[in-house]
Parts: structure tokens; sequence; C-alpha cells
């Protein structure tokens, strides 16, 4: 048996609320930190998200067959979905909770899964101290929350579930689902790239009122390819509008979902043979499921406009800076600055942390941090909060339109790409070669970092990561291959699900190491052993 260390937290999300909003202070904010998907159930009890909708990966997949209601999804693939983000997920996030309550859903409701999902909970964070360890409150879904019975006042939550608006909460979720859009950050007025939105008309209407195909499945959400009603005009009234304006919109550009999650609904278009790809798959059934999507609910939040926008050239630095927003009017709490792992170009698959250099960031970022924090306080949150921010080297010479890049026959934009805010307000100056690309006002994936700081640097680890793995191997077995890493607390298992029938484990780690090249021959030798998981 492996003697893991005993992991103590530089704070927790529950301290950082009782700092941040002292007039809640004395009350017990309860913690959702579960994923949803928009396109089909997680369980039984975890319907897909109709009203708030989220783009994810399993969202913006291009299907493989016509359907996409909660019941044509691959079974495995619903497992699979249902344990990263009804498990996976929110254990990351307890991790770091603190003494308060965190709800998690079940995968399903047979006593077996339940009691697996528990303990495979509860042993992640039987590491922490006694004293940051969460009050873990496991129930069916979101409409079923026991909240009286857990002496829960208010329920802070990382996405808006549709059950959620029946409870009190710290932020309305139609704000929080708000300040997460991209076109909330187009038009913030903060230092972002230049974008333009493309808008929809109205809504499809519902199934039941539309043609013969429609109303034998009213069920499915996703208008048919066949439909000869009122929904299949309007479908094809607005993709063409949708692809009129991929088409005449200048290289190169950053083409974006509304609303996404896990880095998915990015699109980098550099090239014709970019745009074609993305027409492509918008064209086979990707814009099908958004424009669907939109409803007599949630057409005033405008899920499915898309947003255009410059692509950020010659960056020299990506990071990712986490902060806890205050609602006394006090500072923002600067938690870390973090450099950014992406697969592929879009997809987030952790971040890496050079702990010596954070006095340096943090007056490096700290005026940006407060002024998107303003933003966002203005607008009532209070919570953590992240931003992905792209750095260019400073200069005073007037860029060349479109980004340098030959435009194709297209228009140029007619503006500078770097530093621009959209016009809405003029840059200061000290801004001018940072780039907020993202804003994701909820826990971010690697908030465990910062409070894992001196876990690490008193070991004499000054570098840190966080990323997620997926291996064929269970937890006791995966603690014993890397036993001495465990042990002297250079590993931690901030997440762990092993699936009971086929043993195969899904899984979030944190490792330590002196500098940045260790920490690459660490990051190795876990990838060496393992797979990596996209969000």
């Amino acid at each position: 048996m492996v003697d893991l260390p005993t992991v103590t937290l530089d704070t927790t999300l529950a301290d950082l609320y009782r700092r941040a909003s002292p007039k809640n202070a004395h009350k017990r904010i309860a913690q959702i930190l579960c994923g949803i998907n928009s396109g089909s159930e997680l369980s039984p009890n975890v319907p897909r998200n109709a009203k708030y909708l989220y783009q994810d990966s399993p969202f913006n997949s291009v299907p493989k067959e016509n359907g996409s209601n909660g019941h044509s999804v691959d079974k495995k693939q619903q497992q699979e979905l249902a344990i990263k983000y009804l498990s996976l997920i929110p254990q990351r996030d307890a991790f770091i909770s603190g003494d308060t309550a965190v709800i998690l859903f079940n995968i399903d409701e047979t006593e077996k899964q339940k009691l697996h999902d528990k303990r495979e909970a509860e042993r992640t964070i039987s590491v922490l101290e006694k004293k940051q360890r969460p009050d873990l409150i496991f129930c069916p879904g979101p409409s079923k929350i026991p909240i009286e019975e857990s002496g829960i006042d208010l329920i802070a939550y990382k996405l808006v579930l549709d059950g959620l608006e029946q409870y009190n909460l710290v932020v309305p979720p139609e704000t929080h689902w708000f300040l997460n859009s991209k076109a909330a950050l187009a038009h913030s007025g903060l230092p972002t790239p230049k974008s333009k939105i493309v808008e929809l008309d109205g809504i499809a209407g519902e199934a039941r009122l539309c043609c013969t195909l429609c109303k034998g499945d009213v069920a499915e959400f996703v208008i048919p390819r066949a439909c000869s009603g009122t929904r299949g005009e309007w479908f094809a009234k607005q993709s063409e509008r949708v692809f009129a304006d991929l088409a005449a919109h200048p290289l190169p550009f950053v083409l974006k979902n509304q609303q996404t999650f896990g880095g998915a609904g990015t699109y980098i278009i550099n090239s014709e043979e970019d745009r074609e790809k993305v027409v492509r798959d918008f064209r086979d059934g990707v814009l099908r499921k958004l424009l669907s999507s939109v409803t007599e609910s949630n057409v005033h939040l405008r899920p499915a406009a898309l947003v255009l926008s410059d692509l950020v050239e010659d960056p020299i630095g990506d990071y990712g800076l986490t902060f806890f927003v205050t609602d006394d009017g006090s500072d923002p709490i600067f938690l870390a600055a973090s450099e950014q792992m992406i697969e592929d170009g879009k997809s987030w698959i952790g971040s890496t942390i050079n702990y010596a250099r954070q006095d340096e960031l943090k007056d490096k970022f700290g005026p940006l941090v407060k002024r998107i924090a303003a933003w966002l306080r203005s607008h009532d949150y209070v919570g953590p909060a992240g931003a992905d921010v792209l750095e260019t080297a400073p200069s005073n010479e007037v860029k060349p339109l479109a980004n340098g890049h030959q435009t194709n026959g297209h228009k140029t934009n007619g503006h500078k790409t770097n530093g621009a805010s959209n016009g809405v307000v003029r840059d200061d100056a000290e801004f001018q070669h940072f780039h907020i690309v993202d804003l994701n006002v909820r826990t971010s994936g690697s908030l465990c970092l910062p409070l894992l700081r001196n876990f690490f640097t008193s070991r004499g680890l000054w570098s840190g990561s966080s990323f997620s793995i997926s291996s064929k191997r269970g937890r006791d077995d995966f603690i014993e291959h890397f036993r001495d890493d465990f042990e002297t607390g250079r590993m931690c298992i901030i997440s762990w699900y092993e699936d009971p029938d086929t043993g195969f484990s899904l899984a979030d780690v944190a490792v330590g190491a002196e500098d940045q090249r260790g920490l690459k021959k660490a990051m190795k030798r876990v990838r060496d052993a393992t797979e990596e998981v996209i969000f």
C-alpha cells in the first residue's frame, strides 16, 4: 500500500467565496460542478440542456447518421460522456472546493453504480486535509437536489443546467450564460480581437405544427433533412445566410460558436481549404443541430449566433489567467497565470505553471485582470473566472490589413487586428499587446495549480501541470506504477473514475517538478503510460 502524503491547499473555493462576498460569508454555498450536453441526455435524470445551449465537442461532432436526440446517441459514447461530465469534471473541482457542500449526480440509479460513484469521489478527496474536504451530496439530477435536508442556502455552479432556475443561486442563470457567451466578450470593450456577429432571424417553430415527418417524431429536436414544412424552409434560409457570411469573410479568421465548453467550437480558418472543411462539416449536420436548438425559451439569448473574429498574428505567449471576482468593490483575487496546452489547435488538454514567475506575471497581468473583473462585476457576477490571453510583441507600427496574409479575392477587414477591442472603447496603451481570446466565467481546468503551490514548492518543485488522461490501469495499479512520485508528492490524483465494466480509467493528475525541463520529462513519463483525454 502506497503511503500518500496529505494535501493541504493554499486556499479553497469555499474560502474564496467567503473573502469575495462578505454578505454571503455566513451562508452555506453548495457547488454544482458537473458538465452538461445539449445534444443528448447524460442520464435519465440529467436530460440534455435545451434552454441553455453549450456546444462542446460531442455537440459539434459531425453525426454519423441523421438524428440527434437524447436516445439516438451510441450507448458507449453516452456512458463515457456521463463519466466525464458527472464524475471526472466535478471531482476535479470538488478537490479544491473546501469545506462546503458539493452536489454530484449519479451516473445511473442502480445501487451498484451509486455506490461506485460515491467510492470513487470519496477516495479522490481522501488525501486532502480533513478540514478542507467537501461534503459530497449525491442525488439523481438537477430537479432532485436535497436543499433543505442538506442545509443549503445558495448554489454556485460551473455551467447553467436547465433545472437550476428553481433554486436560490449566487448568479442568475441568464447572467451566467450571457457572460460566458462569445458575443458578450466581443461587445465588452475589453481588449479582444475585432469580431463580426452572424445573427439568425426568428426560430424554426414547433415540430407538432410542421410537416407530417416532424409531427411523427416530436421528441427529436433536430429538423429532419426531408422536412417539407416551415421548419425546413426556415433552416434553409438561415443556413444560406450563414454560409454566405463564411464565404465572404476575409482570411485568416477564427469562427466561434456562441457558447462553448472544453475548448470546443473554435475553428481557425487560415486557408480556403480550412474554409471548405468547416462549411462541409456544417453542411453535414453541425449547423442543423445548432439551428434546431433555437426555441421560444432561448431565442433572446441568441444561442446559435456565430462569431467571426480576427486571427491574432504572431503571438509570443499563450496564458490562462485565473482569478476570483469580488462583489464588495475590492480588487479581484489574482490566483495564477498558467500556460495552455492545446491539442490540434483547438481542444484544451491541460496547463503548466511556473511558480517562481507568479509574482512577475501578477504584475504583468494584474491591471488586465482588474479590468476584466470590473466588467464582470458590472453585471453583478461574483465567483471564479478565467481568461485566455494571447500576447504579441509590443509595436507602434501600423499593422497591414488582413494580418499581412493574402485575402484570396475577398475584401480586407479594414482595420488593425492586434490590440483591437471591437471599437467599443479605445484600448489603453498597456493592453495593446494583450488579446483576450476567451473568457471562462467559471472554474477553469487549471484552477488546482495555484491552490497546490505550497504543496509543490515546499518540496522544491517550482513547476507544475495538470492534465487529463485515460488509462488501462486502475487507480491502485497507476499509483503503484508511479509509487515514488506519489510518495514524494510529485504527483497527485485530482479526479479518477474507473469503469467497473471495462476496467478502463479516466483521470486528472497534477504533476510537479524542479523546473520546466524536469516537468516536461515527468509529463512525458505519464503520457507514455497513458492516453490523452479531450473534452
